[in-house]
């Protein structure tokens, strides 16, 4: 089934050049197609600045294209009503970030309840959620710790959980795993991959790293605004 479709999808700037009164269009996406299927873990590679975070905000009903339509389970995602488009980013989407994006004053089990709270969820219903996320992910005992008090690793599994938690279809990671060692990466990646195979989750998560790739499903390198599959081997 396919999930997401983009079609011709540009993201400019126009920024007027005062020297020659006319205006100067900066593209950072332009003229991009591409299909996303329901289940898949996609990684999207390129140098940093090249426009993987726009593909990840666009997608996540964040930034809109300049150009182009992009459709999710056949439905247009930016002629919907914003209230709709509301319910999109907190139900159907879960963000996971390089800089984790935590709540310093928070402690573990606050953080990851924010998603639910904001949806109105029952208390108990969430605390139940919570509960399971943090036993899978083994951080159970780390509930009444503040994130301060957490490794970087700890901090992203927090974040996965969060993430996680209103159950989205759609799991965009932006880099999450620039801030990390090789064995945090490593168990990650291992993660990501699990909630793909046992949740049914598609992720789709943006790197400079290559040797991520090796968890993909697929391998998109972006170049000059572009992209261009690659051959898994």
């Amino acid at each position: 089934m396919e999930l997401y479709t983009l079609n011709e999808v540009s993201k400019y700037y126009e920024r007027w050049n005062i020297r020659t009164r006319e205006k100067n269009i900066n593209y950072v996406i332009k003229n991009l197609n591409l299909t996303i299927k329901d289940n898949e873990f996609i990684v999207v590679v390129g140098k940093s600045g090249i426009g993987k975070t726009t593909l990840l905000k666009m997608l996540g009903g964040i930034e809109k294209p300049s150009a182009g339509s992009i459709f999710y389970t056949n439905k247009e995602l930016y002629q919907c009503k914003e209230s709709e488009m509301e319910g999109y980013r907190r139900k159907e989407i879960g963000f996971i970030f390089q800089d984790y994006r935590l709540l310093d004053e928070m402690t573990v089990r606050e953080n990851i309840l924010v998603p639910q709270i904001l949806d109105g969820a029952r208390s108990t219903i969430a605390e139940r959620k919570m509960k399971k996320l943090t036993k899978v992910l083994g951080i159970s005992e780390k509930k009444d710790y503040y994130p301060y008090e957490l490794s970087g690793g700890e901090k992203q599994r927090v974040a996965i959980c969060r993430a996680l938690i209103n159950e989205p279809k759609v799991i965009l990671a932006d880099e999450p795993t620039g801030n990390l060692d090789t064995f945090n990466t490593e168990l990650i990646l291992e993660i990501l991959l699990r909630i793909k195979i046992e949740l049914k989750k598609t992720i789709i998560l943006v790197t400079h790293d290559k040797g991520i790739c090796k968890f993909a499903d697929r391998i998109i390198e972006m170049k000059n605004g572009k992209l261009q599959e690659q051959n898994i081997k």
